[in-house]
Parts: structure tokens; sequence; C-alpha cells
């Protein structure tokens, strides 16, 4: 009984943890932080918190242009705590 709930839960944390990797082009880089900056916009964010996302999200923007793809993967993370 506990076998399938235990793999279940494995196959969630891979989905999750593959949904935050680095991104795989810089395609996928503008789409991840266009992805995000939606996702802000309709979150209820005080103007601190909506601040420091709009910074991560230009940080992230910059890290795509420059093709610093595995520095967007941390962004994008960080970014994804900060809107929780």
């Amino acid at each position: 009984m506990h076998k399938p709930l235990a793999a279940f839960a494995v196959a969630a944390a891979l989905v999750a943890t593959s949904a935050l990797a680095a991104p795989a082009d810089q395609d996928a880089c503008n789409s991840l932080a266009f992805e995000l900056a939606d996702k802000a916009a309709k979150k209820k964010l005080s103007e601190p918190e909506a601040l420091k996302v709009d910074q991560l999200i230009g940080k992230l923007e910059g890290q795509c242009g420059e093709g610093k793809l595995a520095d967007a993967g941390a962004t994008a993370k960080d970014i994804e705590a900060a809107i929780k």
C-alpha cells in the first residue's frame, strides 16, 4: 500500500525539479521569464515583494540574453520562491 504512494511522491518531486531546471536554450529562457512575469502579475504581492520580483525578472532576462542558462535556472528558482 505504501509503495505506490512513495512512487507517486518520487515522480512528483522529479517533475517539480525538472520544471525549474536550467532552460535548454535562449528561447526557452525567454519563455520562462515571460511565464514567471505573468505568474507574478497574477499574484497579489506587496509593493516590496513586487519590486524584488521585478528585479529578479530583469536579472533573468539579462541572463537569458547573455546565454547564462545555468544562472537563469537559479534565478528562476529565486523568482518562484518569491511569488509563492
